[in-house]
């Protein structure tokens, strides 16, 4: 096979791959075998000259250098997994939004991109340069902020296996892959189209985390392979004979080619209810769509943060036409691709907020609270029995509301001296967002008091000293004073979001 031909695992491959991941393989350190490996001494070298400071690592020629697939995405994300390793604060600077034109030009990187890094908590940038040709290469070079000589250069050679991506997948995509293509033609559980994926994992040796985190999300311009999942919502896909409207599915890629994909998927026109094969084109897509890379849940990622994107507040609308009083539309704020944290949020053609079903959804809201405000939100539960959450600032602390959670019997601040809100002087019991009927909520902040009222009806009424509130640790988020919104297995449509700065 030609390093330069489409992406398949041939049926020979898919018995040795099944068996690997079945009875013998150990999960890569990596998402590129091949490329992990040959980037981790250079990381590591890489990580003694950085000397802990904080980095960001582009693409040079990431935009024009795609065939036959992105070689240069994939080694800056490896590279960036063996920094981590070595406890480096790296990113991405395709995602993160700050660095968004570092992405665009495929020019070498020279000391005067180090200007970006001001007034940003990096402190050193690396670039990654591929060289295609009868010897391919990886150029990657180092500088230090306000530095005219490289702090690290190294031009590494690259061999045929690292740029072929058949040999870089990695054994739990390769097993995903595999049972996928085994089951061609049958029925997997029931019939449902999240059952090709849940017993590809099992299959594979792992599991997901949650209803449909189904590994770890990839982030923008990550290089997609056999065995990634794809979770799609309110999806549609222009294909040679018509159009596939896939409002709520789960698929299994099982080939990568430069202008589209092939997944393995059921409960789907036009088989219905068994596996079947479908080429999508990718510039047919249109929608809400997340790649999941399988991981062997519940070890710890080896990879840093892909998401959210966004790095910098949002821009209220039409700011100089607002009257100073005015509430601020926290929903003209959110963009779905920039903000999400975990989980496929997005918005609904009449302009409600739809959380997606999953363990510890998280949507970043890029506002900085003032000391004292209030929230006013319009929600509907639509699906499950858990809680929505609200992410909050108090002087300084950021805390979060529960509302409905643990079965939907109560609500209240998340964490209270440590403790959850089913258990702190807080909590509240009984059940206010009942399924398919609109709330009214309204939360008042000071500096020292926390109120929540849903329909008129006070839920949760604290006063004390800030300093007593947390996060906890189940619900991470990237900005520490921004607002956030979350859903634990339980959907909501929020129609309306509102924030009023208080005297």
């Amino acid at each position: 096979m030609s390093r330069f031909s489409s992406i398949k695992l041939s049926a020979a491959k898919l018995i040795t791959a099944l068996v690997v991941a079945l009875f013998l393989a150990q999960p890569s350190a990596g998402d590129f075998v091949e490329l992990e490996r040959l980037l981790k001494e250079p990381g590591a070298e890489l990580a003694e000259k950085l000397d802990g400071a904080p980095v960001v690592i582009t693409v040079r020629n990431g935009a024009a250098q795609a065939e036959p697939w992105n070689v240069g995405q994939a080694a800056a994300l490896e590279l960036a997994a063996a920094l981590h390793r070595k406890q480096i604060d790296v990113i991405r600077a395709a995602a993160d939004s700050r660095f968004e034109q570092l992405e665009t030009t495929d020019k070498p990187l020279t000391a005067n991109q180090t200007k970006l890094l001001k007034d940003t908590d990096r402190r050193a940038i690396v670039g990654v340069e591929w060289l295609a040709g009868k010897r391919s290469r990886l150029r990657i070079v180092a500088f230090a902020i306000k530095s005219a000589k490289p702090l690290w250069n190294r031009l590494i050679d690259v061999p045929e296996a690292a740029v072929s991506l058949d040999k870089n997948i990695p054994p739990l995509n390769r097993g995903v892959a595999a049972y996928a293509q085994k089951e061609l033609g049958t029925m997997v559980g029931n019939g449902e189209c999240t059952e090709v994926g849940e017993y590809g994992l099992k299959a594979a040796g792992t599991g997901r985390r949650g209803p449909y985190l189904w590994g770890r999300m990839l982030g923008p311009r990550e290089q997609w392979m056999p065995g990634d999942i794809v979770q799609m919502e309110r999806t549609s896909i222009e294909v040679p004979n018509g159009f596939r409207y896939l409002p709520h599915h789960t698929a299994v890629i099982e080939e990568v080619r430069k202008d589209a994909i092939v997944v393995l998927h059921q409960n789907a026109y036009p088989d219905g209810k068994i596996v079947q094969r479908d080429t999508w084109p990718l510039a047919g897509i249109k929608g809400n769509m997340a790649v999941f890379r399988p991981w062997d849940w519940p070890k710890d990622n080896p990879m840093p943060p892909s998401a959210p994107v966004r790095a910098t507040l949002a821009t209220v609308p039409n700011q100089k036409k607002k009257k100073k009083d005015e509430p601020i539309n926290l929903l003209e704020l959110i963009d779905p691709r920039l903000d999400r944290v975990r989980g496929v949020w997005f918005f609904e053609k009449d302009g409600d907020l739809k959380t997606p079903r999953e363990f510890e959804a998280r949507l970043q809201v890029a506002v900085r609270p003032p000391k004292s405000y209030s929230l006013e939100m319009t929600v509907e539960r639509t699906q499950g029995s858990e809680c929505l959450a609200l992410g909050i600032t108090v002087d300084g602390h950021q805390t979060m509301l529960a509302i409905d959670g643990f079965n939907s019997r109560f609500s209240g601040i998340h964490n209270l001296d440590g403790k959850p809100a089913n258990e702190n002087e807080s909590t509240k019991a009984g059940t206010f967002l009942p399924l398919h009927r609109k709330a009214q909520l309204q939360c008042r902040v000071r500096r020292d008091e926390i109120s929540l009222d849903i329909d008129q009806e006070p839920v949760i009424h604290w006063r004390g000293n800030a300093e007593r509130l947390s996060l906890s640790p189940d619900w991470p988020v990237p900005h520490s004073d921004w607002l956030f919104l979350g859903a634990f297995d339980s959907e909501f449509d929020i129609s309306s979001f509102t924030l009023e700065p208080a005297p």
